[in-house]
């Protein structure tokens, strides 16, 4: 007998981690009924682990929704069923019975608050988060994760490395939103809570996660870091160990031969006949790198639209998009941009359905509230502090009266203060949710209006109508990043202006259709804070100066052809200078024109002057000194 190789040997691994499937079980209605039985005569505070094991042991049953149903129709006892549901609802929904699944979570939760156990409530919990995450539903797996941790924050007798599940569900969240500045920051929180229990049984599939994010993104330092860690796991375990998890593209794809990418469509085939997601999902996207990588980019073809059309199927949609990103760079490999544009509308479509604002606004909203609810038991503790020390004062002033009398006199007139400066901060807080609610809300009227102008535009013939519909769309886009970054940031009344010029002008360049090559542009921007007062202004009139210089300064778009934006304060006024060496000004400025009506009426409201100068070599200069401003800092 030959030897396995060490493809082979991979193989049976990531068959045995992915699929879930062993040499099935039999399937005994009577053994299952005695088993339970054994249970139930266990005493009560070990039911729950003891149904735990059981349903878990049946889980790489031949047919395990059988299994369910058999174990159902014996016992109705909530300490059975819970640990039951929770562990075969996976089933149902790679299976594509989305409704049974969400049932039978539910229905776990519901038994759990009736029971009264919180730490069987947070798995109920988490179980409904990650079934809305595999649905791409991320407003309702936000709802329920902050629920989650909820329950963490106010029991606090269970175990702490729960905020594990709490952090890398909220990461899969973000990576469905496309935040993943915000992913990577919650998979590292999620690794602080049990980074230092070297054994946890999460800690080597989270230590892969990691690693793969920060592989995805190309962010070395992280990569290297967590590559050592996740290297000094495997040194400790074996492979044997539960919940051992190996990089797939380390394991099948270090060696390119044919026969390790037959080893790896074998898995495709077994994983797609079992209706396993998770393992067709990963092994796909490994196999199209492999082609990508060896020049072979037509080979991936089949596999991801295959696993693409039965992804969509089952409605599994959390992982539907990394296969259509995969799709994308295929085409583009095979220099078949038809293919890549159709794939990449087909997906912002999906992407955009994930995150339209009616979303992002009930995730806001959970948010808040979730964060009142941290508010108010921080507050409850805080006062029950307060109760029991002055008790203690009581106690000690019945010894030392005299003295205590006056110490108690200055302990009641700094409560008061305490409670005076309690109130301030309260205040203050919820000013700060309120404006930024106000300019979330703001944000989406804006956005709204941008979409019924495009909308608009959509059924007009006249070009020049469109046009004026278009250019009504970028002043209404400046108005948006201004309150997006009010939204975004701590500061809420103030603007930076590097970060804000610099936004707003690739926005436009972005959104600019070039008939051949785009504009070079440069900036050289001074950062300052602006009140909203002035940089919106100021924002509407770069919005006119960028469009007028891309519109009409260059007929003809060459390798010289620049823009530049400078902005800096001299002396007591702002000066902002856009110069490009295009054709330059006509001799007369038609000043009858919308765009530079709007300029001058905004230009009086800054107390600032425009003007428009030949440039030094060749193009225009155009300047507006401002003498009316707030500047914050």
């Amino acid at each position: 007998m030959k030897t396995p190789t060490k493809a082979l040997t991979s193989l049976i691994i990531i068959l045995t981690l992915f699929t879930g499937q062993v040499i099935a079980q039999s399937i005994s209605p009577e053994t299952i009924k005695q088993q339970i039985d054994s249970i139930l005569e266990l005493p009560k505070d070990q039911i729950i682990d003891a149904s735990y094991d059981l349903s878990r042991s049946y889980i790489r049953s031949k047919d395990p929704i059988r299994v369910h149903q058999i174990m159902d129709s014996i016992s109705d006892l909530p300490e059975v069923m819970i640990n039951t549901n929770l562990n075969f609802a996976p089933f149902y929904l790679r299976k594509g019975d989305v409704a049974a699944s969400l049932k039978l979570r539910k229905q776990s939760l519901a038994m759990s608050e009736s029971y009264g156990d919180p730490t069987l409530t947070f798995d109920c919990l988490s179980s409904l988060t990650a079934h809305y995450i595999n649905v791409a539903k991320v407003d309702s797996a936000s709802l329920y994760n902050n629920q989650a941790e909820n329950i963490l924050a106010q029991y606090q007798d269970i175990p702490r490395d729960l905020y594990e599940i709490v952090y890398r569900m909220r990461s899969d969240i973000e990576h469905i939103l496309g935040n993943y500045e915000a992913q990577g920051v919650y998979l590292e929180k999620a690794w602080s809570a049990i980074a230092d229990i070297p054994n946890h049984r999460r800690r080597g599939f989270l230590l892969f996660l990691i690693v793969d994010f920060y592989k995805q993104v190309d962010q070395l330092d992280r990569l290297t870091y967590f590559t050592e860690q996740l290297s000094a796991y495997y040194k400790e375990k074996t492979l044997n160990t539960p919940d051992y998890h190996l990089p797939i593209d380390q394991v099948l794809l270090d060696d390119s031969s044919e026969e390790a990418i037959a080893n790896l469509e074998n898995i495709i085939r077994v994983s797609d006949s079992l209706s396993n997601y998770n393992a067709l999902s990963v092994c796909t996207i490994a196999i199209s790198r492999a082609f990508l990588k060896s020049g072979q980019p037509e080979r991936a073809l089949p596999h991801l639209n295959n696993t693409i059309e039965k992804l969509t199927a089952a409605n599994y949609l959390y992982g539907n998009t990394s296969e259509r990103q995969m799709l994308q760079r295929v085409y583009l490999a095979m220099n078949n941009y038809e293919g890549a544009y159709n794939i990449l509308l087909d997906q912002k479509a999906m992407e955009d359905s994930l995150r339209n604002s009616e979303v992002l606004a009930k995730i806001a909203d959970y948010e808040v509230k979730y964060q009142t609810q941290e508010k108010e038991l921080e507050l409850q503790r805080t006062e029950a502090n307060k109760k029991f020390l002055t008790a203690l004062l009581w106690a000690g002033g019945l010894v030392l009266l005299l003295v205590l009398y006056f110490l108690y006199k200055n302990r009641q007139k700094n409560k008061i203060l305490a409670r005076q400066k309690s109130l301030l901060e309260t205040t203050l807080d919820e000013k700060n949710v309120l404006l930024k609610e106000i300019h979330h809300r703001v944000k989406n009227s804006f956005q709204i209006v941008s979409s019924l102008l495009y909308l608009q535009s959509e059924n007009i013939e006249d070009k020049e109508a469109q046009l004026a519909i278009k250019e009504a769309q970028n002043r209404v886009r400046s108005m948006v990043l201004i309150h997006q970054k009010l939204y975004n940031k701590d500061q809420l009344v103030g603007i930076n202006t590097k970060e804000y010029f610099e936004d707003l002008t690739r926005d436009i360049f972005e959104s600019h259709q070039f008939k051949s090559k785009p504009i070079k542009y440069a900036t050289d921007i001074k950062p300052m804070v602006l009140d909203i007062e002035t940089i919106t202004p100021i924002g509407l009139i770069l919005n006119e100066l960028i469009t007028n210089v891309l519109k009409h300064a260059f007929p003809e778009v060459k390798d010289t052809s620049e823009m530049q934006l400078r902005f800096d304060q001299k002396g007591d006024s702002l000066v902002l200078e856009l110069e490009d060496n295009g054709q330059g000004m006509p001799d007369e400025v038609a000043e009858s024109s919308f765009g530079i009506k709007l300029m001058k009426a905004l230009s009086k409201k800054l107390k600032a002057n425009l003007t428009f100068s030949p440039a030094p070599a060749q193009g225009t200069i155009a300047s507006l000194e401002i003498t009316k401003f707030n500047l914050l800092s």
